[in-house]
Parts: structure tokens; C-alpha cells; sequence
């Protein structure tokens, strides 16, 4: 062997032994595991006695309120704002068929005028025809045109029993002219609004003598005395409610009561609360949109329940039970349930509770009192 590869191996040896050196050393570093770890922790708890009793249950809500007649006002036509007996502003009441506002309709009305002229002329050159082909409807013919006022809406036409008479004005386009000037009368009517019930103007945003764009929204306008509440109950609730219940209500910010019923029961549950709506109508001219009320739905009697705190129920219908100084997890039907407690069965009378959550709880943990 040369003395290169005595090198060689000389070298690879010191390394090997290095390396196992080091490694000896690193495993003296770590500490060695405890054969005592077998025994388990005991955990200390507090807990409650569950009572078994007959309990009176409420079903509480709260919500604010909305007007539940309330529209918003849209104009169809286009046209100048004329100045009324009363100001179109917000707060200023209205009784139903009052008028709210009126737009200039001088154009418009001196238009469709001149077309209920010309429909006047088209009828009279028509007459003698009528005249010599239905000599027994000329008489109604003729008083209908000279009753005929192109400045008021058209009348309705004579009774039409001869289907030949009727195919001779339908050649002569008089049923397609009568149809449009009716068309134009029913836009007219949309320069004039009127209140559709007795309510109050709210966000109103022009003046008098503005010009008044098609399509604009110009107000709201809500009864001020009717409201609806909107209120969220939970699937194990809605069972107790029916349409027609009375719900006693009541506000933080003024003193009184007022008294509301159930009038709709949503079919569905909501996604963003997981809740039922219902909908509760109250009528008071002390109360005003957006306030926020508060109340209880019903009052029913349940039997042979625990009521214990919300928060002991863990994933979804258990809580923790303390019996021979182990945990027990113990599975309960929620009967009625609040932010605060629910009421309960499936526990037995003077059994006993942990009254507060456990970090890793199991099955047989060992606890102490």
C-alpha cells in the first residue's frame, strides 16, 4: 500500500469517528423521557346541580321598524314642477287622493287635443256612409259625435251588435286612432299625482319650477302610524308561533308598550342568520321608522326540563357531566333556546355539570371538586 492511500484511509477513518463522537454528544444533550408520565392529570372543575322542573318559556325579539306602506315616488313623464297648495317637502302630510304634485302637462294636453279633433273629423266624414249602410245605428252615431268635447277624455263608443258594421270602422282605422288617443289620455294622467293613501313625504329632493326628468326619484312617501317588525326566531321556536299571535313590545328610548301581532311566518331559513323571519305589524302614531323595539312573542309551559346556561352546550347538543369524578359527555335535546340559557331534556334530577368549558376534554378525564 503506498503512502497516498495510507492517507486516504487514515483520513476516512478520522472522519467516521468524528462523526460518531458527535453524534454521542448531541444524544447526551436530549433528556431522557419520564417513565412516570403514565398517570393522568386530574382536573379540578366547579360544577352545577340540574333541577328538573316545569318552566314558563319566552320567546324574545327585537328589531327595527319599517314603514309597511312605503313607496317610492318615480315620475314617467318629463316636465316643469308646478307650485302647489302645499309644499312637496319632507315631513308634510298628505291625506289619501290629495293632490302630492303636478308637472306642466300644456303641451302634452294641447297635442293629444288636436288628436281627439282630428278623430272627431274622421267620425263625422264616416257618418254618411253609416248613414245609408246601418241607417239603425245612425241615430247613435250621430249623438255621439255631437257630444264628442276634444278637450275631455273620448266616451266610450255606442254599442257595436253588426259585425259588419264593426269590420266597416275597423277598415277605416277608427278603433286603432280610438286606442292610441287613449294610449296619450293615460300618459296625461301620469303629469298629476296623487297621495294613494293618507301618508307622510319623506326625502324629498326638489323644488318648485325644477324640471322633472322621466324616471327620476323624487320622494318617499310611508304611513307614519302602520309599522311591521322583522324578527328572527330559531327552528326550535318557530313550532310555538302561528300567524295571529299578539307580541308585547317595548323601547329603550320612550316609555310605553304597544301591543303587535304576527301577520307572515317565513317559510325558509335564512342563510346569513340561520333563523326564521317573522313578521309582526304594530300600529301607533308614537312610534317612527328605524327605532329599535324589543319584546317577547308568547309565553308556553314545558315540563320536567333543566334550564342551564348557552354556553355549557358544546357541538351542537352536549354538555359535560361530573359523575364518579370523571367526565362524562352527555348528549341533551335543546327544547327552547335564548342568548342566555336553553331549556333542556335527556339529564336526569341532582345530577351534576361542569359549569365552565375544559381545553381537550375526553371521554373519562379524571376530575376533582
Amino acid at each position: 500500500m503506498n503512502v497516498k492511500m495510507r492517507k486516504s484511509v487514515l483520513l476516512a477513518v478520522l472522519i467516521l469517528l468524528l462523526s460518531f463522537v458527535g453524534f454521542k454528544y448531541m444524544s447526551g444533550l436530549k433528556q431522557k423521557p419520564h417513565k412516570d408520565l403514565a398517570k393522568a392529570k386530574i382536573v379540578k372543575v366547579d360544577v352545577i346541580k340540574v333541577k328538573l322542573e316545569n318552566i314558563k318559556a319566552d320567546i324574545a325579539v327585537n328589531g327595527r321598524l319599517h314603514a309597511k306602506s312605503k313607496i317610492e315616488i318615480f315620475t314617467e313623464v318629463t316636465g316643469r314642477l308646478l307650485a302647489s297648495k302645499k309644499a312637496f317637502k319632507s315631513g308634510v302630510k298628505y291625506n289619501k287622493g290629495e293632490l302630492l304634485l303636478k308637472l306642466d302637462d300644456s303641451n302634452y294636453r294641447m297635442t293629444l287635443n288636436s288628436n281627439r279633433s282630428n278623430f272627431q273629423s274622421l267620425l263625422m266624414k264616416l257618418l254618411a256612409d253609416v248613414k245609408i249602410e246601418y241607417p239603425d245605428s245612425f241615430e247613435d252615431w250621430e249623438k255621439y259625435i255631437n257630444n264628442f268635447d276634444p278637450e275631455k277624455p273620448i266616451p266610450d263608443f255606442p254599442e257595436i251588435t253588426n259585425s259588419k258594421e264593426k269590420n266597416f270602422l275597423v277598415s277605416k282605422n277608427v278603433f286603432s286612432q280610438l286606442y292610441s288617443i287613449k294610449a296619450q289620455e293615460a300618459q296625461l294622467d301620469k303629469y298629476t299625482l296623487y297621495a294613494p293613501f293618507t301618508g307622510v313625504i319623506k326625502n324629498a329632493n326638489i323644488n318648485p319650477n325644477s324640471m322633472i326628468r322621466a324616471g327620476q326619484k323624487i320622494a318617499e312617501f310611508i304611513n307614519p302610524n302602520i309599522f311591521e317588525l322583522e324578527v328572527g326566531v330559531s327552528l326550535v321556536q318557530i313550532s310555538k308561533i302561528n300567524v295571529g299571535d299578539k307580541v308585547m313590545l317595548s323601547s329603550n328610548d320612550i316609555e310605553g308598550q304597544w301591543e303587535g301581532v304576527i301577520m307572515r311566518i317565513g317559510e325558509s331559513v335564512s342563510e346569513k342568520t340561520m333563523n326564521f323571519n317573522i313578521y309582526i305589524e304594530i300600529k301607533s302614531s308614537e312610534l317612527y321608522e328605524g327605532m329599535y323595539l324589543k319584546g317577547v312573542v308568547s309565553s308556553f309551559e314545558l315540563e320536567n326540563v333543566a334550564k342551564i346556561p348557552t354556553s355549557l352546550i358544546v357541538n351542537g347538543n352536549m354538555v359535560y357531566q361530573y359523575q364518579d369524578s370523571l367526565l362524562h359527555f352527555k348528549e341533551v335535546e335543546i327544547i327552547h333556546e335564548t342568548k342566555n340559557y336553553s331549556l333542556v331534556r335527556g339529564l336526569d334530577d341532582n345530577t351534576f355539570l361542569i359549569s365552565h368549558s375544559i381545553a381537550n376534554a375526553y371521554e373519562g378525564m379524571k376530575l376533582s371538586l
